[in-house]
């Protein structure tokens, strides 16, 4: 089964794969068209900055969709900011660090943490399939290198998954580099892809309207 979810291209900075994604959801459930643009400035993101998934999860209820978001890791320890982060990520920090608006992720984290929508568990595969048969979005952090077989650091890409069978997975890709509806991807390739060090197994699921 695959279901029709409105698909597009993360065709302008090429670092907007969340925001592509939370536009989906919003069109799909509210028939509503954000542009990258305004959901930059809803997340926060700034130009050359890395998204977070707490930052599309607030946004997402905050728009007015139902949504649970889970995660292998807490949240709370986010809320320390920067000295948790280089705990956290160790040698890689000032790397990652690089690349992050701190203020505007613990900003984020803490709007979770009141709307009570965060659930600290990894999602399992079969469990995201129920919630697709049931008409509802899945959007989940992969590392797309695992995908695409190449090696190098882990590369974060957040997907739209639309549908399965038996052998497959299918999600929207919205690329930058050969965006492609409904991409097929064998469950144990995808499940490996979901598993890496670096998507602390990120999923979000959007019910609908809340």
């Amino acid at each position: 089964m695959i279901n029709n979810i409105p698909f597009y291209k993360n065709d302008e900075d090429g670092n907007q794969c969340l925001q592509v994604a939370t536009r989906s959801a919003i069109k799909h459930f509210l028939n509503k068209d954000y542009s990258l643009e305004e959901l930059d400035r809803l997340t926060g993101k700034k130009a050359n900055f890395w998204t977070y998934t707490s930052q599309i999860a607030s946004v997402l209820h905050d728009v007015g969709l139902k949504i649970k978001y889970y995660s292998k890791e807490a949240l709370e320890p986010f809320l320390e900011g920067e000295s948790y982060l280089r705990k956290h990520y160790g040698k890689n920090a000032d790397k990652i660090l690089k690349f992050t608006n701190v203020p505007t992720v613990v900003e984020s984290i803490e709007n979770l943490l009141t709307y009570d929508i965060f659930k600290q568990r990894k999602i399992s595969l079969s469990s995201i399939e129920e919630e697709v048969k049931k008409g509802h979005v899945p959007i989940v952090l992969i590392d797309n290198n695992i995908i695409t077989k190449k090696d190098g650091y882990y590369q974060g890409h957040a997907v739209v998954i639309t549908g399965f069978d038996n052998e497959f997975i299918y999600y929207h890709d919205s690329g930058p580099s050969n965006p492609t509806s409904n991409k097929r991807i064998d469950k144990k390739i995808f499940i490996k892809a979901m598993d890496a060090n670096g998507t602390d197994n990120d999923c979000i699921i959007v019910f609908g309207e809340r």
